[in-house]
Order: structure tokens, then sequence, then C-alpha cells
């Protein structure tokens, strides 16, 4: 076969271009850190991306989710442990105001507390979390608890003894993870009571008490105290077994970032010292490429006549 200097050219210039493109894809690899730049490069790595990446999205909006609900039901719980401080201090006012040696003036001075402390459950109870009443159940815009002109205390427009949710469960839940949904909330009517033993109806029968110079009536208001503590706690377990169940699943959501991030970084990056290894050789033969093509291009009918 003769061979001839126009096709020792094309394959030098083919054999350029093929080492150009080798050093181009080793030195892209090396700079972007990715084995491929685009799905063509290899299929089976991009479709391997495309599911890795999903995973990781699924579960960073997860661990969103999560960290939302432990805020809220931290904001819950610490609003409760305020609340239990403040019938604690009514109990003690309670049991002060039973003692028959008082006066009158003492007696107003213990209502004028024990009405500071009704104002300062209503202000708990009105605790609110990213601008949403946390004890409102779906009403999250507008603080559930307030004062009528005769200072009764109202629970969405209604008197806290009167209010019935007629059995609708007001829970707002969040989905923290593979189809679990957690309910976030707690009712202001599962921390209070309902009826007439609820918490607010005892403030008042104490009030009463007081203006009426009455210690038997507020020293059986010591019962009733003990009932409203005892509801609190019961709605602040509810609240602690649910916040345990969200820290379990945002410790797994944590080993599953770890683990799908791990998988995606072995399929789409390079190896460092790798990638740097074929740039080097990759550099070393197109300069070699170039140096053979420029002998092989050089040459004219002078160097064959010499």
């Amino acid at each position: 076969m003769r061979i001839t200097n126009s096709m020792m050219t094309a394959a030098s210039v083919r054999n350029i271009n093929m080492n150009m493109e080798r050093l181009s894809k080793a030195q892209t690899q090396v700079s972007t850190e990715c084995k491929i730049q685009q799905p063509s490069d290899d299929p089976v790595v991009a479709s391997r991306a495309i599911r890795y990446r999903s995973y990781v999205a699924r579960v960073e909006q997860y661990q969103k989710n999560v960290d939302n609900v432990t805020s809220w039901q931290k904001v819950t719980d610490s609003a409760m442990s305020d609340l239990s401080d403040i019938m604690q201090q009514l109990k003690e006012l309670a049991v002060k105001g039973s003692t028959d040696a008082l006066s009158d003036s003492d007696l107003a001075a213990i209502k004028e507390e024990v009405t500071q402390l009704q104002q300062s459950a209503i202000d708990a109870l009105n605790t609110s979390y990213g601008g949403r009443y946390v004890f409102g159940g779906y009403a999250t815009d507008v603080a559930p608890y307030s004062l009528d002109s005769d200072n009764n205390v109202l629970f969405k427009g209604q008197l806290v003894s009167d209010f019935t949710d007629n059995g609708e469960d007001q829970a707002i839940k969040s989905n923290i993870g593979y189809g679990s949904a957690v309910s976030i909330n707690v009712e202001g009517q599962d921390v209070t009571g309902m009826g007439d033993g609820n918490l607010f109806a005892t403030f008042a029968k104490v009030m009463d008490g007081l203006d009426n110079g009455d210690t038997t009536a507020i020293s059986s208001c010591l019962d009733d105290i003990e009932t409203n503590f005892d509801t609190i706690l019961a709605a602040q377990a509810d609240l602690g077994a649910r916040m345990n169940y969200v820290s379990m699943v945002g410790d797994r959501l944590d080993k599953d970032y770890t683990t799908y991030k791990e998988l995606m970084s072995n399929n789409e990056d390079v190896d460092i010292a790798e990638a740097s290894a074929e740039s080097t050789t990759a550099q070393v033969v197109y300069e070699a490429s170039l140096s053979v093509g420029v002998k092989v291009m050089s040459k004219s009918l002078l160097d064959y006549l010499a």
C-alpha cells in the first residue's frame, strides 16, 4: 500500500485532534471535579445522578420540615412550662389568701397579683411561632385567648367554660419523612381543660373568693389547681412523646443524608489524583503528537532533493 504525504498529514491532524479532545476532557474533569458534563458523556452515571439527587433533595426537605416542627414544639413546650409556673404561683397565692388573719387591703393586693397571673396565662396561651399562634388549632392567624368587657376569658370568641370542640380534631400535621406525618401542635382546650373545671374558671373562683373574703372557697380551689396542673402535665407529656419521635426521625434523616450524599459523590465526582495524572499524561501525549505532526507536515520536495 502506497503511503502519501497527504495521508500522513491527515493522520497526524486526526491524532492531534483526538489527543486535544482527550486533554480537554481531562482538564475539564480536574477543574469541575465531575466525571461528566452532559448526559451523553455517560448515560448510566447521568441516570444515577438524577436518582441520587432526587433522594438528597427529598431528605433535605424532610430535614427542613423536622427543623420547623422541632422549633414549633419547643416554643409550645416552653409556653406550657411557663403556664405550670404561673399555676404554681396561683397555688401559693391561694394558700396565702385562705388565711383568716388577712385584712381587706391584703386580699385586694392578692387579687391584683392573681389578676396579673391570669393575664400572664393568657399571654402564654397566645404564644406564637413564626407569626402563627400555637394553641389556636387551625386558626393560627388570630390570638385564641382574650378578655371581654366583663373580664371573662374567651377562647376563639367563646367563654372558655362554654367552649366545645364538638369532637373536631384540629391537629396540624407535617410530613417529616417517607410518608410519616406527625401532629405538631397542642390545642388550647387540651391545656386549660374544658367546662367548669378549666384553668380560667379556677382563676375566677379564686378572685371571687378574694372579693368576698371567703377563705373556705379560696382553700377549696387548691384541688382545682392540682387538677389544672395534671391537665397541663398530661398535654406536656403527650407533646414530649411526639418531640422524641421527631428527634428520632431527624437522626435517621441525618444518616440517610450522609449515605445519599456519599452515593452521589461516588457516582459523580472524579478521583482528583487519578484525574490529575490523566491530565498530565494527556498533556504529554498531545505535545508529542504536535511534535510529530510538525515534522510530518514540514516536509517538502526540497527535503527529498537535498
